[in-house]
């Protein structure tokens, strides 16, 4: 997705950060809720404090809506639950691995509950299983992107 997909307030974000970082408006970036409406705000948060610098999806999520998969250097306007703008994360890293192989490190990384794996498993699997049909999570494909927040306002 590149900047032609924005429109409205989204675009004019993407916009303010540009001018005021001199980035090149032409650069690969989506907007988008962390999770769905019921955690974004709280996922936000995160984000905000610097305790999120990681966000996981299911490789199988891509494919099946023809999108790209993440890349290093990819941009995210991330949306409140109101599906406002408050700030753009950049990036920084991306792994896969099969949910039941998926580290710690990861777990910490998105700094979620008490920064377990089985925290991690729990709340990513009730996640999944509410908009997918898995036969068996623990085979799936998990993409992990690494973040840096670059703007917030």
């Amino acid at each position: 997705m590149d900047t032609t997909s924005l429109q409205g307030e989204h675009l004019q974000y993407w916009q303010a950060y540009c001018r005021k970082r001199e980035q090149d408006p032409d650069v690969s970036v989506h907007a988008a809720m962390a999770g769905d409406k019921t955690i974004a705000d709280s996922l936000l948060s995160l984000y905000l404090q610097g305790k999120k610098t990681a966000g996981s999806g299911l490789v199988r999520d891509y494919v099946e809506a023809e999108d790209p998969l993440p890349k290093v250097g990819d941009y995210w306007i991330i949306l409140n639950a109101q599906n406002i703008p408050k700030c753009i994360v950049r990036t920084v890293a991306v792994e896969i691995h099969l949910f039941k192989d998926v580290p710690l490190r990861i777990a910490v990384a998105e700094g979620e509950g008490d920064l377990s794996l089985e925290y991690w498993r729990e709340g990513h699997r009730r996640f999944f299983e509410k908009y997918f049909v898995l036969d068996n999570l623990d085979e799936e494909q998990i993409i992990t992107e690494f973040f840096e927040v670059v703007y917030s306002k």
